[in-house]
Order: C-alpha cells, then structure tokens, then sequence
C-alpha cells in the first residue's frame, strides 16, 4: 500500500497555529483555578530536577535547574520528548484568573536560551466567556531561535472586558529551552478603537499617503535617534495615515509630515520651497560622538539569529554632509532626513523630555482589518520592509514602485478582513517569492476537498483521494471544471495569489489551494473518468485538511526494492532510520533518494556520499545601513565532512517542482558534486532564510530574507535545480497506480 503524505503542505503558520492553539487550550484547562497574577516566574520555589510549583508541561519535559540561570538561583529546562516536531511542541502553561486584567493592556516577558539547532518561542492566550478566544500570540513570525546568551522576549497583549483566563508560558519545538524571569505587567488601559468604514483613495489623497509611505519607512529603518529606536511604529503607521491623508495643499502636507514624524525624528525637516537651515543638534559643541543604525537583514525585533539591528557609535567626526538623506515626496514637498545623528551620555540629540503617558506599544491583535487605516498602514508596513530588504528584486524584475499606490488604493476600499488578505496577497505575489505567504491568524482553517490532484499532460488529474471522495472517483481521473469554472483556469485565478519565483512552484500550490474551500460547504466538481469522453457532476464537502497519498512510494521511508537496490525517502525519514539502515546502504550496487518534498532529515545523511568535504551553496545576508544601497555578508553554509560508512553505490535523486528552500540546499549539493543523475523535474527555485513579521489585525507574513547563489556564484532564484534525466508523471500511469520517476530512476541504476 503506498504511503500517506501531505501533498503539499498547506501555509506552514495556519496549519501549527490551529494545532498549537488546540494544544494550548487543553493544557491550560487543566490549571484552572489558580490565584491571581503569575506564581514563581524565576522558578525558585521547587526542587532540582523536579516541575516546579504553579506550572504544568505537556508533550515533553520540564524540571528546575541551576547551572547559568538568568536571575537568582534556578530556572526552568524544558525539553521536547521523544518525536516532538513543529506541529506538536512541548508545551510550558501557568493559567491566570483574568478578572484584575481586565480592559487592561499587558507584557509577558522572560529571559530565554535555546541550544544549538533548537527553536522555541513565548505564547500568550486569553480566553473569554462562551468559549471565546480573545488575544493570542505565540511568536509563529518570530521564533526564538539557538542563543548562546540569554536574552529577554516580550508578548505585548490586551485582556477583553469579558476575559476569563491568561493563559501563558513557553513552546520548545525543538532543542532545548531554558526559561527564567518571568513576568506578566499591566501595561496601560486599552484603549476604545474607532473602525473607519472603506472610501476609495485617489487623487491628492493617494499622492498624500504614497508621501507619507516613503517618508515612514526611511524613517523607522535608517533614522537612528532614540525616538525612533523606542517608537511604536505600527501605531504611527496607523495614526498617520489619519492624519496625513487630507491635507489639501502641498504646504498642509508638509506641516502634518513634519508633524507626524518629528516626535520620533526631531531633526527631520519637511518643507516646501528654500530648503530649510541645518537643525542645530546637528553641528552640536563639545564631546558627542554619531550614532547610525546597521542593519543586517530586516530584524522584527532587534537582534534575532540571522538578522540583526544595531546603531554603531563613531567619533563625532565621522558625520558628514551626506548622511543627510534628500527626498522628492511628490506635489512639491521634499525631506532631509538624517541617517546619523548626534549624541551624548545622555543619548540622541537633541534631548527630548518623555511622553507624561507613552501611548502602547499597541499589541498587533488590538487592530483589526475591518479598519481603513488599520489596512492602508498594514500595506505601508509591509511595502517598505520589502522595498529595503527584499534581495531578489535585482532578478525578479518587479517595478515595487508601481505597486504601492496600487496596494494603498485595494486597501482603502476592501469590505473587510478577507477581501484585505487577497490585497495582501496580491501584493506579496508581486515578491516572486516562493517562501513569500500571508497568514490571516483570526481566520479558521481552510478545508478541502479530500481529493489530491496534479497537472499532469495538460490536464488536472486525480492522484489521491480519502473520504468521501472514495468510490466516486478514481486515480487517473480528469477533473474539468471546478464550481463551474474551468480547470486550468481556476488554477490560473489561484496563482494570481500565489509568490513564487518558478511556475512550477505556482503549480504545485494551486493544485492544492483550488481545491480548497470554506468548511462543510460544497464544491461542485464535473469530472471525466480517463479513457471517456463523457462527464459526470460530483458534490463534495469541504473537510478538514487530512493526508492523502498522492503518489504510490514505498510503503517503507527506507527500504530494499530489489536485491542491492535501495531506496530513502529523506521526506519522510528520520535520522535515525536512515543510520539503522546504514551498514546495508554500504553493500548496496544502487540507491534511490527520494527528494520530491521537504527533507526531514538533517544534513548529516549527506556526509557519507562523498570521500571529500563538501559545502553547501553560497549564503548572502544583506546589509542595508543606507537606502537603496545593499551589500552582503557570506556565511552560514554547511561545512559536511564525511561519514563512514561511504556509500559508494550509484546514486539518483528524484526532485520536482514542490522542492524548495532546505530540499534545494541540499539538491544544490548534489548538483555541485555530481553525486548522481537528477531525475525528476526543476526544483522550486527558492532558497534562503525565511524572515517573518507581523502586521496589525492579525496578518503575518514570510519572506526570503536572505539571497543564495549556486556554488559558482551564479543566480538560483528563480532558476532551481534542473534534472539530469527530466521526468514527468502521465495520466495512464496515474490510472495504473505506477511512479514513473521512481520506475526511471531504478532503471537508471540497473543499466
């Protein structure tokens, strides 16, 4: 019987968000009744070794411990148990009654370590009446990922008028995870959000807003005052959009951005007319020394693994006449926006007095998308970490200029929250990316059909089915049309939605996506049995999302398929399947690896391949201290070198188009290597540390942060991986239950 698998996965941060969430409540209704506020957050009450007091742990463990703590004498170890993966975490709870954070805002906030090769994140959750889930948050966009130190990570949330319990406390994915000072503080009063319903945008407007865009994102990501380093910048997104859009005349748009962006710049000029003189804090007597921001990639929230935010410090004369930036803002309006600023002791200058009553942070979640400003400042957010950081822009051929008035325009007149998730969508689409996705956190989880299907010949044809699709369909079948509009250009109409940089990528995720629907409702489907020529009309439900066998592999992830020829299936298998099998891989005459998905193995398996170290393609991190002006720091690759036992047998690897990221990494090995024919179809072209943020209403997006190159510094974007021996599936041999890309490797290795 062939093996069950996802074909292909749906949004990676939907699928674990609804499966954490579930978790999450299950775990927390075993503590309730617990006292008010967090109990024992340094974990100093409780034995050594032992679960300390007012906390519970799910699918792992966690027990008090003593060497390196953050504070005090102890904190807490909390490690994955055995087959923990991203979709079942370990999961840390203490539950709170939630009557005295009520109407309040909130931080949870913890000191945190993770080992080597582990992920872990804070999650917080507030539960109301009827079963209601109010604020949740568990850093799905921005995992914490190995730290050799400790540092603090903070979940800034709201708490419903009609909360019952806060639930919080600690997810370790992987690795292992030491958590120690906690806290949970009250914040600020939440604050009464007014919805404006949608207008459309156009004229002065829109060139208003289009001004206020390009102004906002040079500076939040290169003005380096302290002001700015401290703003809540989701909030002045927001409330400058209110702000600035209606400004009549060109010196009244200039006065609101000078007024919307000087308590975060104070030496930032907007004008009209003579350019005005030089802010006086600019040429200050005595000691100061310049401080300017340095950005390695885009970093969400300071320093995080790959990315990282800094400002550099250098003497005072270091600043010149060129780190102030000149901009064209369109209707007359131009700005001088400092790229480094002076500073004292005492910090930037000059000193402002602070805010009597700081306004937020506002947590993201408080938004909502039913909101105008709240989508318009969404698309400013988002259009400028990409117009900064994105690195492909140079290979993609995306004017991204175009695209912001565009955006600004969908956004102002979307009816709601799912017309604005196709805006964003669209928008991201635009990246060519193909980790590039929108992930709407407050909507349910899609279902589908419970029919798999490919492109195959031209056609879109059944490869797997479950449920209530059995018995109505077969293998093999064609499907014509779905809910009336024909097939490929339903696919077409998917892939409008769809970043990617290779139309087979696209492909590969409409032929999922267009099957996909809202749940218990039904698709209409007109199907053509294979080998006739007439129809037949099927209704099928909408389900939840289950495995369906899509092609017929081994029913084994490593097994024997004829004597001393072999076969891994690195999608599906574990390291530990791979080294049981090793001593009988060594006597092997031939192996078939199995790269059609996403690898579950580490990279170790590829150590015994070659008698020589390899290295994995090239690794570029962008810097961007400047606008417009990105270079690159290389690191980061995989240094492999070899394992014994050497696999000496002739080798293929069976790839396609649904390969991508770490499956290319490890494709581009074996391209670069020649370690054996590729069989199959090009790979996703794709590659590179994802880089996810979140925006307000409760939107997440992920990205490309970073740029790859083949090992020979050519282009992989958009390029991939291209078979040595190409390889593709028919319609009879769907039909028959055959895998002709496997049948063609293994007669590869006979020949």
């Amino acid at each position: 019987m062939p093996a069950r698998r996802w074909v292909p996965a749906l949004p990676e941060g939907r699928c674990r968000m609804s499966l954490v969430l579930a978790s999450l409540t299950a775990a927390a209704s075993m503590l309730a009744g617990q006292e008010i506020g967090l109990v024992n957050g340094g974990f100093e009450k409780g034995v050594l070794g032992a679960m300390p007091p007012a906390w519970q742990v799910t699918m792992g463990s966690a027990a008090v411990a003593t060497d390196g703590c953050r504070e005090g004498a102890a904190c807490l170890q909390v490690t994955p148990g055995a087959g923990s993966d991203a979709a079942a975490p370990v999961i840390l709870t203490q539950s709170l009654d939630a009557a005295a954070y009520r109407r309040k805002l909130i931080r949870y906030r913890a000191a945190v370590r993770v080992t080597e090769g582990g992920r872990a994140g804070l999650w917080l959750r507030v539960d109301r009446t009827d079963r209601r889930v109010g604020f949740f948050e568990n850093m799905s966009a921005r995992p914490i990922l190995a730290l050799r130190d400790w540092r603090y990570f903070e979940i800034n949330g709201f708490v419903d008028a009609d909360a019952t319990r806060i639930s919080l406390g600690l997810l370790a994915y992987s690795g292992r995870a030491l958590l120690d000072d906690a806290s949970l503080e009250i914040t600020g009063d939440m604050p009464v959000m007014a919805e404006e319903p949608p207008r459309p945008l156009a004229g002065s407007a829109l060139e208003n807003l289009t001004a206020f865009a390009k102004l906002y994102g040079i500076v939040r990501h290169f003005h380096p005052s302290d002001e700015a380093a401290a703003a809540d910048w989701h909030l002045l997104a927001i409330a400058g959009t209110r702000r600035v859009e209606g400004a009549a005349a060109a010196s009244d748009l200039a006065g609101t951005l000078q007024d919307v962006f000087v308590p975060v710049a104070p030496t930032i000029r907007v004008y009209t007319g003579a350019e005005p003189p030089r802010p006086t804090a600019l040429a200050p007597a005595g000691d100061a020394h310049v401080t300017r921001w340095h950005n390695i990639g885009f970093a969400a929230a300071g320093p995080s693994g790959t990315y990282r935010r800094s400002r550099t410090t250098e003497a005072g004369s270091a600043w010149k006449a060129g780190d102030i930036y000149g901009m064209d803002l369109g209707r007359g309006v131009r700005a001088l926006v400092p790229l480094a600023v002076f500073a004292d002791a005492a910090g930037t200058l000059p000193h402002r007095a602070a805010p009597a009553s700081p306004a937020g942070p506002f947590p993201a979640g408080l938004w909502s998308a039913s909101d105008r400003a709240t989508r318009i400042g969404d698309v400013i957010i988002a259009w400028n970490v990409f117009r900064h950081f994105y690195p492909y822009f140079d290979v993609v051929g995306t004017d991204w200029e175009t695209v912001l008035p565009w955006a600004l325009r969908e956004a102002a007149a979307d009816r709601d929250g799912g017309e604005f998730d196709t805006t964003l969508r669209k928008m991201v689409a635009e990246l060519k990316d193909g980790h590039g996705r929108v992930i709407d956190q407050r909507a349910a989880q899609p279902s589908r059909v419970p029919i798999a299907v490919e492109w195959i010949e031209g056609r879109l044809v059944v490869t797997g089915l479950a449920g209530a699709a059995a018995g109505q369909v077969k293998a093999g079948d064609e499907i014509v049309s779905i809910n009336g509009t024909p097939a490929a250009a339903a696919l077409r109409e998917a892939e409008a939605l769809i970043s990617g940089a290779t139309p087979q990528w696209k492909r590969v995720r409409s032929s999922y996506e267009v099957l996909s629907g809202p749940s218990r409702q039904v698709c209409e489907l007109t199907i053509r049995p294979i080998g006739g020529t007439a129809t037949k009309s099927l209704r099928l439900a909408y389900e939840q999302a289950t495995v369906i066998a899509s092609d017929p592999r081994p029913t084994s992830a490593v097994a024997e398929l004829e004597p001393d020829i072999w076969y891994v299936d690195v999608t599906r298998a574990q390291d530990k399947d791979v080294d049981e099998a090793l001593a009988k891989l060594a006597l092997a005459k031939g192996i078939v690896f199995d790269l059609r998905g996403y690898p579950r193995v580490t990279p170790k398996w590829l150590r015994h391949l070659a008698a020589v170290p390899m290295r994995s393609a090239q690794w570029h991190v962008p810097v961007v201290d400047r606008p417009g002006e990105m270079t690159f720091i290389r690191g980061g690759e995989w240094n492999l070198e070899p394992l014994q036992p050497y696999l000496a047998a002739k080798k293929v690897f069976l790839t396609n188009g649904g390969a991508i990221s770490y499956a290319e990494s490890t494709m581009g090995i074996v391209e670069h290597y020649k370690l054996g024919e590729i069989v199959g179809e090009t790979t996703a072209g794709t590659n590179g540390n994802v880089n996810p943020f979140e925006l307000p209403g409760g939107y997440g997006i992920s990205w490309t942060g970073m740029k790859v190159l083949k090992h020979d510094g050519s282009q992989h974007h958009a390029v991939g991986i291209a078979p040595t021996v190409p390889a593709t599936r028919t319609q009879a041999g769907v039909a028959a239950g055959r895998d002709e890309v496997l049948e063609r490797g293994v007669a590869i290795l006979k020949k």
